[in-house]
C-alpha cells in the first residue's frame, strides 16, 4: 500500500476526505478532551475511592492525559491503515496499542520528547495505561507466526498527519516542539523477535518494584483512559455535545426523588426500627442479615437517600432474573433516571415494555455503555460492578460512575467462591466506595473474612444489622417426614400453593409429569430466554391467584421467585440453598397477623450433583438439629454449623487475584465466577427469525449442558455467527416445559 493521503483512526466512507473525528489527529483530540473532563470531575473521587493520598491526584492527571494522547498513535502503521480501509484481510503483525508503546518506550524514537513532561518511571506507567485501552495487551499484541501477517510493518511517522498529532500532544501535555521523524520499519526476525522487545519492557516494569499504591493508581488510570476512549469515539458519531462528559458527571442527583420512591413503597408508614438502622448507617461497610420479606430492599434505598445523597446508587443482584425484578419493582415506575444493566437487559426492556419513548433510537447508540454515568439508580447484575476487579468491559465502562457512588450488594450468600473473592478485593482496594451488603444467611468463614477485612482497611468493626426480631423469630415452617405426594394432594385440595424444587432440570420435568393436579407449571433455566420470562411471569401470577397451584422448579426459585407457598417439597441441597428455598414458604405471615407454620418435605437424592456430597452431609446434620418443631428464619440460621467444618478457607482480599489491579503490564480480562461446563444453543426453527436481525438472537438462546459426546456440537452450524444449532433429532423443546437432550436409543 502506498502512503495514504490521510491517517485514519476510524473507518470512513471517504478515506481521502474524512470527517475530523475519523482522522488520527481528530480522534486523539476528542479522546484528550474527554480525558480532561474525566480528570476535572472524577480524579479526586477516584483517588478517594481507591484510598490513595490526595497528593497523587496530579500524578493521576499526568498519567491519564499522557495515556489518552498515546493510546492510538500506533495507528500510523501501514497494517492498521490497510485494515481500517478494508484493504487487508490478514491480521496486523503488531496491534496498534503495542505500536504506540513501541514508539515511546525509553530508548525509542519519541521517548526523549516525552521525558520533558514525565520522568522515566511515569513514562513507562503512561505507556502501560495507553496500551491497556483495548484489554488485549500484551498476550494478543503480536500476531501468531502462522497468521500470514508477514514479518514487518511500517510506522508512517513522517506523515503530515502524524506530525500534526504530535503538535496536538505538545499542546495537551505542555511539551516542547515535537521531533521530526522518519518512517519506522519494525521487523519480526528470528535474531531479534518482537516478542523479546515486549518481554524486556515487562522486565523493566517488574524491576521498578511497583508499590501497592502505584498498582491502584495504574488501575484507575487505565479505567479512565478506556472511558475517555469510548466517550471520545462515541460522542462525535452520535452527534452528542462534546461537553456531554462534563455535563453528566456534574448533574446533581436529587435525593428527594429517592425519598418519594421510599414514601410510595411504604404507603405512608414509617420505616421500621430495623429499616431505620440500615438507613442511618454511615459505616464504610454495612452488613445486613435479615430473612426474606423483612424489608431489606426499601431500607437499602433509604440508606442511599439518607447517607449518600447526591451519589449514584448501584443496586446489584447475583442473577439476571432478580435484577430485572428489582428494576421493575422499584425503579421503572419511579420518577428517577434509572437503568437496567445485565447481559440480557435489552431483551428484558423489549419484552417488558420498559422503554422510554426515545430509547429505541438509542439502541444502536455507541454511547449506551456510558449511559450509567447519567443515572440516579442503576440496577444490575453484580458482574457489572465486580467485573471491574477482573478487568471486564462493563465494569471498566462503569468506573466513572462507581467512584462517586454507593453500592448495594444483595444476596451475597449466592456468590460462589470466586465471586466472593472479587467482592473482598473490591472492598479492599476501593475502600472509599460505601458498600451495603445484604443476605439472609452467611457462613461463619465468610462473615469472619468480611470482619477482618473491614478492621484491616478501615480500623473499625464492620457495622452489622440483624433483621427485626419479631419477624425473624416468627414460626413459619415445620419439617414433615412423610411421603410427598399425599401431602401435595391434601394442599391442592384446599386451593393451596405447592412449590417443588429439584436440583436438576431432568428431575424438575419428571416431577411435573408425575403431578396429578392437572397441568403443572414448570420453571427452570433451560428455556428460550423469552419463554423463560413468560414462565416466570406465569408462576408469579398463579401464586397471586386464589386457585390451587403446583409449580415444579429448580434452583432458579431460590431468589428470583417472589411468592409464598403453602407447601414446599425440595431436594436436599446445601444449607444456604435450603434457607433460600424455605424463604418461598409461608412468606406472607406477619407478627400482627400470624399464619400457622407451613410444612416442608425434604427428598434425600441419590446423586449429589450439581453439588458436592460434603455439602449435602452438612445439610443432613443441619436438618437433624432443626428437628420437627415449628421453625423461624432465625432458627434456620442459628442451626447452621457454627464451626463451618466443611467450608473451604476464605482467602484474604490480597490473595484473591485481580486482573485489573495486579496486571500492571498485562491487561487481559479474567473470569469473575467459577466456570461450569455448558453451551448456549439455538433451535433450528428459530434461525430464520434472527437471520435478518441478529440483535434479537438472545431472545431465543437456550443454555444447555454439553451434549454427549461433548465434542459433537463443535461441528454444528452457527446461528447469528455465535450459537450452535443442534440437529432436530438431538434436542426436545416445549415452550411450557423447556429443553432436554434426547437420549440415544
Amino acid at each position: 500500500m502506498a502512503k495514504p493521503k490521510r491517517l485514519l483512526a476510524k473507518s470512513s466512507h471517504s478515506p481521502d476526505g474524512p470527517k475530523a473525528a475519523e482522522t488520527l489527529r481528530g480522534h486523539t483530540a476528542f479522546v484528550c478532551a474527554a480525558a480532561r473532563q474525566l480528570i476535572a470531575h472524577r480524579a479526586r473521587h477516584a483517588i478517594r475511592a481507591a484510598g490513595l493520598v490526595p497528593s497523587l491526584e496530579r500524578t493521576l492527571e499526568r498519567l491519564v492525559l499522557a495515556g489518552a494522547f498515546l493510546h492510538d498513535i500506533g495507528k500510523c502503521s501501514d497494517h492498521f491503515q490497510q485494515t481500517v480501509r478494508r484493504q487487508r484481510s490478514a491480521p496486523q503483525l503488531l496491534r496498534h496499542e503495542a505500536c504506540s508503546l513501541y514508539l515511546a518506550w525509553p530508548g525509542q524514537p519519541l521517548a526523549e520528547w516525552f521525558r520533558q513532561g514525565l520522568d522515566q518511571r511515569e513514562l513507562c506507567f503512561a505507556l502501560v495505561v495507553a496500551a491497556a485501552h483495548h484489554r488485549k495487551f500484551w498476550s494478543r499484541a503480536i500476531a501468531p507466526e502462522d497468521a500470514g501477517t508477514g514479518t514487518q510493518l511500517m510506522l508512517w511517522t513522517s506523515h503530515a498527519d502524524f506530525a500534526r498529532t504530535l503538535e496536538l500532544g505538545a499542546k495537551q501535555l505542555g511539551l516542547g516542539a515535537p521531533p521530526v521523524l522518519s518512517d519506522v520499519l519494525i521487523k519480526d526476525e528470528r535474531r531479534s523477535p518482537l516478542r523479546k522487545f515486549f518481554e524486556r519492557c515487562e522486565d523493566e516494569i517488574r524491576r521498578l518494584e511497583v508499590t501497592d499504591a502505584e498498582r491502584r493508581l495504574l488501575a484507575i488510570a487505565k479505567a479512565l483512559v478506556l472511558d475517555a476512549d469510548v466517550a471520545g469515539s462515541a460522542l462525535p458519531r452520535a452527534g452528542e455535545n462534546p461537553n456531554w462528559v462534563g455535563d453528566v458527571l456534574t448533574r446533581a442527583r436529587d435525593a428527594a426523588e429517592l425519598e418519594l420512591l421510599i414514601s410510595d413503597r411504604l404507603g405512608g408508614r414509617a420505616l421500621r426500627p430495623f429499616q431505620a438502622a440500615v438507613a442511618n448507617s454511615r459505616a464504610p461497610v454495612t452488613l445486613v442479615r435479615a430473612g426474606c420479606g423483612s424489608g431489606k430492599t426499601i431500607a437499602a434505598y433509604a440508606w442511599a437517600a439518607r447517607c449518600h445523597a447526591g451519589a449514584t446508587l448501584w443496586v446489584t443482584y447475583p442473577t439476571t432474573g432478580t435484577t430485572t425484578e428489582g428494576y421493575r419493582d422499584y425503579v421503572h415506575e419511579a420518577d428517577l433516571r434509572g437503568r437496567l444493566e445485565h447481559g440480557r437487559a435489552r431483551v428484558d426492556v423489549d419484552i417488558f415494555g420498559l422503554d422510554e419513548p426515545d430509547e429505541v433510537e438509542r439502541e444502536a447508540d455507541r454511547l449506551d455503555a456510558l449511559r450509567a454515568w447519567d443515572m440516579d439508580v442503576v440496577v444490575c447484575t453484580v458482574d457489572t460492578v465486580l467485573g471491574l476487579v477482573q478487568n471486564q468491559r462493563k465494569g471498566l465502562y462503569a468506573f466513572a460512575s462507581l467512584v462517586e457512588s454507593a453500592v448495594v450488594f444483595d444476596e451475597i450468600h449466592a456468590y460462589d467462591d470466586a465471586l466472593f473473592g472479587a467482592l473482598l478485593r473490591f472492598l479492599n482496594d476501593l475502600p472509599g466506595v460505601p458498600a451495603l451488603l445484604m443476605t439472609a444467611s452467611l457462613p461463619k468463614s465468610r462473615l469472619e473474612a468480611l470482619r477482618q477485612l473491614v478492621r484491616a482497611v478501615h480500623g473499625c468493626d464492620m457495622a452489622e444489622i440483624e433483621g427485626p426480631a419479631d419477624l425473624e423469630r416468627l414460626p413459619r415452617y415445620e419439617w414433615h417426614n412423610g411421603p410427598a405426594w399425599p401431602e401435595v394432594a391434601r394442599v391442592l385440595a384446599t386451593d393451596g400453593k405447592v412449590l417443588w424444587v429439584s436440583n436438576t432440570v431432568d428431575r424438575c420435568i419428571e416431577t411435573s409429569s408425575r403431578s396429578e393436579a392437572g397441568a403443572a407449571l414448570v420453571y427452570h433455566s433451560r428455556f428460550r430466554y423469552e419463554d423463560r420470562v413468560a414462565r416466570h411471569a406465569a408462576v408469579i401470577r398463579a401464586f397471586a391467584d386464589t386457585s390451587a397451584v403446583f409449580a415444579s422448579t429448580t434452583q432458579v426459585a431460590e431468589m428470583s421467585l417472589d411468592l409464598s407457598a403453602d407447601l414446599l417439597v425440595t431436594d436436599l441441597a446445601p444449607i444456604p440453598a435450603m434457607i433460600q428455598r424455605l424463604g418461598r414458604l409461608n412468606r406472607r405471615t406477619r407478627p400482627d397477623s400470624p399464619v400457622p407454620p407451613a410444612p416442608f418435605i425434604v427428598i434425600d437424592v441419590n446423586s449429589p450433583l450439581p453439588y458436592r456430597e460434603r455439602e449435602l452431609d452438612e445439610a443432613r446434620e443441619w436438618l437433624a438439629r432443626l428437628g420437627h418443631s415449628p421453625l423461624s428464619q432465625r432458627d434456620l440460621v442459628d442451626a447452621w454449623l457454627i464451626d463451618d467444618r466443611g467450608a473451604r478457607p476464605i482467602a484474604s482480599a490480597a490473595a484473591n487475584a485481580s486482573a485489573w489491579l495486579d496486571g500492571v503490564f498485562r491487561c487481559e480480562p479474567s473470569s469473575l465466577r467459577e466456570s461450569t461446563p455448558g453451551i448456549t444453543v439455538m433451535l433450528a426453527q428459530d434461525c430464520a427469525r434472527v437471520a435478518s436481525e441478529p440483535g434479537r438472537a438472545p431472545r431465543f438462546a437456550i443454555p444447555m449442558p454439553p451434549p454427549k459426546p461433548a465434542h459433537a456440537w463443535r461441528s454444528w452450524r452457527r446461528a447469528a455467527g455465535i450459537y450452535p444449532v443442534p440437529p432436530p433429532d438431538a434436542i426436545d423443546y416445549d415452550p411450557l416445559k423447556g429443553a432436554r437432550w434426547r437420549r440415544a436409543s
